[in-house]
């Protein structure tokens, strides 16, 4: 199943348009903001989603739950209706993460997203992770684990292969630990 999983999230894996740092996003009450000022502690969640996406009813409530725990979070509804629309369905949910509207599904299309849920991991501006379809609490957290982790060892550690035996994933490495996942 995660080779499956990882197989589909490489094929599906969306592009971040190169001026995407310099590139203003506006938030549903209309102000801008850019995604380097976000706080650069913790990888920041992209989260492409719409109010009409039936694996998005599962995923959204574990986005809100990640942002609530202090991570940096920018949805981006497609095709989800008007901003006041998208407003309606957060409050009726209780959803708090930033949200972006993108009614027609340009920003969907500069970052080359074609399926929902797409889940966009940056750390420090740089995609580490993406992965797309309905994602538990635990399988996101354990990705932002992963990504805080060689984050931290980056400098100290070299990734020699990935090794996949059943339901684990063995990582190879030097200068550190190697370590299995579930």
């Amino acid at each position: 199943m995660i080779v499956v999983s990882s197989i589909l999230d490489f094929i599906r894996k969306p592009n971040i348009p190169p001026e995407i740092n310099a590139t203003a996003l506006y938030d549903l009450q209309g102000n801008a903001f850019f995604l380097p000022q976000l706080d650069q502690a913790k990888p920041t969640i992209i989260y492409f989603w719409g109010s009409w996406c039936g694996y998005c009813r599962y995923t959204s409530p574990t986005i809100n739950s990640l942002s609530e725990e202090g991570y940096p979070v920018v949805s981006v509804t497609l095709r989800s209706g008007t901003n006041k629309e998208v407003e309606d369905y957060l409050q009726t949910h209780h959803y708090q993460f930033t949200t972006v509207n993108d009614p027609h599904g340009k920003i969907a299309e500069q970052w080359q997203v074609n399926v929902t849920p797409t889940i966009i991991i940056l750390n420090k501006g740089k995609m580490d992770l993406a992965t797309t379809g309905w994602t538990s609490y635990w399988g996101l957290k354990m990705r932002l684990f992963f990504t805080e982790f060689l984050a931290k060892q980056q400098k100290s550690i070299t990734i020699h292969r990935l090794i996949f035996k059943e339901d684990r994933i063995m990582i190879i490495v030097t200068g550190g630990a190697g370590f299995y996942r579930q």
